[in-house]
């Protein structure tokens, strides 16, 4: 009966622990993606100073990932 319950809070121990792993991944991915999205937005400001249309799509994207950021990392 020991062994059964060992075997049990160890199964859902592994079961948490994927589950956090899952979710560090998804944290890292929104922080990774919004900060490149941040760092194209600025190089494209840069060289077309005089034209900001031209960086309109990135800042829609950065918007984006702004927003999963903010979804999975509660806005750290």
């Amino acid at each position: 009966m020991r062994y059964l319950a060992f075997a049990l809070m160890f199964a859902l121990s592994a079961c948490n622990s994927a589950q956090s792993v899952k979710e560090a991944a998804n944290r890292e991915y929104a922080v990774d993606s919004y900060e490149q999205s941040l760092q194209a937005y600025q190089l494209c400001a840069e060289r077309n100073a005089g034209d900001p249309q031209k960086c309109s799509a990135l800042s829609r994207v950065i918007e984006a990932d702004r927003k999963r950021y903010e979804k999975t990392a509660g806005g750290l």
